[in-house]
């Protein structure tokens, strides 16, 4: 099954719809932003994906069930929480 390509701005992670913990960009959670391209979404101003089946961070592409998410821009607070969970590493 061929899936659409569209691209999602201004995103966050979440593990759950109804949570608003920020969570880790990996399969099993699901993505939410503002997607633009996507032909049955076209006015859609903030969406939350069905859960990721698969990440790859080097092309920036997020798979779902029926969807491949190119990711524009994260969430500013979403890059804060995410800076801070990273371990840093001594000189």
């Amino acid at each position: 099954m061929h899936k659409p390509v569209v691209v999602i701005e201004n995103w966050t992670v979440l593990s759950d719809v109804s949570s608003p913990a920020f969570a880790e960009l990996r399969q099993g959670n699901r993505l939410m932003g503002n997607v633009y391209g996507h032909t049955h979404l076209p006015h859609a101003k903030v969406v939350y994906t069905s859960p990721i089946v698969s990440v790859d961070l080097d092309q920036g592409l997020i798979e779902t069930l029926n969807t491949v998410y190119q990711l524009g821009e994260a969430n500013d607070e979403y890059k804060i929480w995410n800076n801070k969970r990273k371990p840093t590493i001594a000189a």
